[in-house]
Protein backbone atom coordinates (compact mmCIF):
# COMPACT_ATOMS: atom_id res chain seq x y z
CA UNK A 1 0.00 0.00 0.00
CA UNK A 2 1.76 3.34 -1.02
CA UNK A 3 0.03 5.31 1.20
CA UNK A 4 1.32 4.00 4.20
CA UNK A 5 4.81 5.64 2.86
CA UNK A 6 3.61 8.71 3.23
CA UNK A 7 3.92 8.69 7.27
CA UNK A 8 7.31 8.32 9.11
CA UNK A 9 6.39 6.06 11.61
CA UNK A 10 4.52 3.56 8.91
CA UNK A 11 7.39 3.79 6.86
CA UNK A 12 9.54 2.95 10.06
CA UNK A 13 7.46 0.11 10.59
CA UNK A 14 7.62 -1.81 7.28
CA UNK A 15 11.46 -1.54 7.85
CA UNK A 16 12.60 -1.70 10.99
CA UNK A 17 9.71 -2.83 12.62
CA UNK A 18 9.23 -5.68 10.33
CA UNK A 19 11.25 -7.92 12.39
CA UNK A 20 9.13 -7.82 15.50
CA UNK A 21 5.77 -7.87 14.27
CA UNK A 22 4.51 -11.50 15.04
CA UNK A 23 4.91 -9.51 18.59
CA UNK A 24 1.73 -7.62 18.49
CA UNK A 25 -0.35 -8.13 21.39
CA UNK A 26 -3.35 -10.07 19.97
CA UNK A 27 -5.35 -9.94 23.24
CA UNK A 28 -8.84 -8.23 23.76
CA UNK A 29 -7.06 -6.54 26.61
CA UNK A 30 -4.79 -4.98 24.39
CA UNK A 31 -7.44 -4.40 21.71
CA UNK A 32 -8.74 -2.15 24.49
CA UNK A 33 -6.31 0.02 25.49
CA UNK A 34 -5.63 0.45 21.83
CA UNK A 35 -8.89 1.98 21.79
CA UNK A 36 -8.51 4.14 24.75
CA UNK A 37 -5.32 5.01 24.25
CA UNK A 38 -5.72 6.19 20.04
CA UNK A 39 -9.14 7.90 20.72
CA UNK A 40 -7.40 9.26 23.91
CA UNK A 41 -4.86 11.45 21.53
CA UNK A 42 -7.68 11.90 18.99
CA UNK A 43 -9.41 13.79 22.00
CA UNK A 44 -6.26 16.02 23.46
CA UNK A 45 -5.49 16.76 19.53
CA UNK A 46 -9.22 18.13 18.91
CA UNK A 47 -8.96 19.85 22.21
CA UNK A 48 -5.76 21.63 21.53
CA UNK A 49 -6.75 22.58 18.06
CA UNK A 50 -10.27 24.04 19.12
CA UNK A 51 -7.99 26.27 21.83
CA UNK A 52 -5.31 27.42 19.49
CA UNK A 53 -8.03 28.40 16.92
CA UNK A 54 -10.84 29.81 19.79
CA UNK A 55 -8.59 30.83 22.66
CA UNK A 56 -4.88 31.70 21.36
CA UNK A 57 -2.96 32.63 24.91
CA UNK A 58 -0.72 31.18 26.91
CA UNK A 59 -3.11 28.13 27.85
CA UNK A 60 -2.90 27.27 24.22
CA UNK A 61 0.13 27.65 23.17
CA UNK A 62 1.54 25.54 26.24
CA UNK A 63 -0.80 22.79 25.73
CA UNK A 64 0.22 22.91 21.93
CA UNK A 65 4.09 22.57 22.86
CA UNK A 66 3.75 20.10 25.49
CA UNK A 67 1.57 18.19 23.18
CA UNK A 68 4.60 18.64 20.55
CA UNK A 69 6.95 17.16 23.00
CA UNK A 70 5.02 14.16 25.18
CA UNK A 71 2.94 12.66 21.91
CA UNK A 72 5.39 14.08 19.03
CA UNK A 73 8.67 13.14 20.66
CA UNK A 74 8.22 10.61 23.16
CA UNK A 75 5.30 9.07 21.95
CA UNK A 76 5.41 8.86 18.82
CA UNK A 77 9.87 8.62 17.91
CA UNK A 78 10.77 7.26 21.30
CA UNK A 79 8.07 4.58 22.21
CA UNK A 80 6.29 4.53 18.94
CA UNK A 81 9.90 2.95 17.65
CA UNK A 82 12.15 2.01 20.42
CA UNK A 83 9.53 -0.40 21.36
CA UNK A 84 9.22 -2.33 18.53
CA UNK A 85 10.96 -5.75 20.10
CA UNK A 86 8.59 -5.48 23.25
CA UNK A 87 4.91 -4.15 21.65
CA UNK A 88 5.83 -5.07 17.76
CA UNK A 89 5.99 -2.95 14.88
CA UNK A 90 3.43 -0.45 14.53
CA UNK A 91 3.16 1.00 18.24
CA UNK A 92 2.22 4.43 17.15
CA UNK A 93 -0.19 3.40 14.21
CA UNK A 94 -1.71 1.28 17.04
CA UNK A 95 -2.08 2.99 19.97
CA UNK A 96 -1.15 7.06 19.55
CA UNK A 97 -1.90 8.26 15.75
CA UNK A 98 -5.09 10.41 15.49
CA UNK A 99 -4.80 9.84 12.19
CA UNK A 100 -5.59 6.09 12.30
CA UNK A 101 -7.90 7.27 14.55
CA UNK A 102 -10.15 9.10 12.36
CA UNK A 103 -9.32 6.65 8.93
CA UNK A 104 -10.81 3.74 11.76
CA UNK A 105 -14.06 5.58 12.37
CA UNK A 106 -14.20 6.05 8.45
CA UNK A 107 -13.85 2.64 8.49
CA UNK A 108 -16.31 1.03 10.23
CA UNK A 109 -18.69 3.47 8.90
CA UNK A 110 -18.35 4.66 5.22
CA UNK A 111 -15.84 1.84 3.74
CA UNK A 112 -16.30 0.14 0.74
CA UNK A 113 -13.72 -2.18 1.71
CA UNK A 114 -13.52 -5.41 4.03
CA UNK A 115 -11.45 -8.38 5.84
CA UNK A 116 -14.78 -11.04 4.83
CA UNK A 117 -15.00 -14.53 6.51
CA UNK A 118 -16.10 -17.83 5.85
CA UNK A 119 -15.59 -19.02 9.44
CA UNK A 120 -16.52 -22.43 8.55
CA UNK A 121 -13.64 -23.36 6.60
CA UNK A 122 -10.89 -22.21 9.41
CA UNK A 123 -8.52 -24.74 10.17
CA UNK A 124 -6.82 -22.53 12.64
CA UNK A 125 -3.86 -22.23 11.21
CA UNK A 126 -2.88 -18.73 12.64
CA UNK A 127 -1.33 -17.52 9.37
CA UNK A 128 -3.80 -14.79 9.12
CA UNK A 129 -2.69 -14.28 12.65
CA UNK A 130 0.96 -14.21 12.76
CA UNK A 131 1.22 -12.16 9.99
CA UNK A 132 -1.05 -9.27 10.65
CA UNK A 133 0.76 -5.81 10.38
CA UNK A 134 -1.78 -3.78 13.00
CA UNK A 135 -1.39 -7.08 15.79
CA UNK A 136 -5.37 -7.92 14.95
CA UNK A 137 -6.47 -11.47 16.25
CA UNK A 138 -7.33 -12.44 12.66
CA UNK A 139 -7.88 -16.17 13.53
CA UNK A 140 -10.50 -15.43 15.79
CA UNK A 141 -12.36 -13.26 13.53
CA UNK A 142 -12.25 -16.39 11.01
CA UNK A 143 -13.32 -18.71 13.50
CA UNK A 144 -16.52 -16.85 14.55
CA UNK A 145 -17.23 -15.95 11.00
CA UNK A 146 -17.05 -12.04 11.54
CA UNK A 147 -15.87 -9.82 9.06
CA UNK A 148 -12.63 -7.69 10.39
CA UNK A 149 -13.99 -4.61 11.18
CA UNK A 150 -11.10 -2.74 13.49
CA UNK A 151 -10.24 0.85 13.72
CA UNK A 152 -6.72 -0.40 13.29
CA UNK A 153 -7.14 -2.97 10.32
CA UNK A 154 -5.35 -0.78 7.31
CA UNK A 155 -7.11 -2.96 4.67
CA UNK A 156 -3.48 -4.34 3.53
CA UNK A 157 -5.16 -7.97 2.92
CA UNK A 158 -2.00 -9.69 4.03
CA UNK A 159 -3.92 -12.15 6.14
CA UNK A 160 -5.69 -12.81 2.93
CA UNK A 161 -3.05 -13.76 0.85
CA UNK A 162 -1.03 -16.16 3.67
CA UNK A 163 -4.66 -17.97 4.14
CA UNK A 164 -3.95 -21.56 2.78
CA UNK A 165 -7.93 -22.15 2.62
CA UNK A 166 -9.37 -18.78 1.32
CA UNK A 167 -10.99 -18.07 4.19
CA UNK A 168 -10.13 -14.56 4.20
CA UNK A 169 -10.97 -11.90 1.55
CA UNK A 170 -10.49 -8.05 1.16
CA UNK A 171 -14.03 -7.36 -0.74
CA UNK A 172 -14.81 -3.46 -2.22
CA UNK A 173 -18.80 -3.62 -1.71
CA UNK A 174 -21.19 -1.18 -0.75
CA UNK A 175 -20.81 0.55 2.48
CA UNK A 176 -22.96 -0.42 5.54
CA UNK A 177 -26.22 1.23 4.71
CA UNK A 178 -29.65 1.89 6.47
CA UNK A 179 -28.12 -0.92 9.30
CA UNK A 180 -27.54 -3.71 6.86
CA UNK A 181 -24.74 -5.44 7.68
CA UNK A 182 -21.95 -5.42 5.15
CA UNK A 183 -21.85 -9.36 4.46
CA UNK A 184 -25.32 -8.73 3.61
CA UNK A 185 -24.73 -6.14 0.54
CA UNK A 186 -22.02 -7.66 -0.78
CA UNK A 187 -22.10 -10.18 -4.27
CA UNK A 188 -21.30 -14.14 -2.69
CA UNK A 189 -20.88 -14.61 -7.11
CA UNK A 190 -16.75 -15.72 -6.78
Amino acid sequence: MPARWVCGCGGLAETAGDAFRQLSDKSDRAWTIERWTIHGVLVLIVVTTALLWLAPGELSSTLARSYGFWIGALFSGVIGVGFYPLLGSRVWCRFGCPMAAILGLLQRTVSRFRITTNGGQCMSCGNCSTFCEMGIDVRAYAQRGEDIVRASCVGCGVCAAVCPRGVLRLEAGTPRQAGIPFSATRSDAR
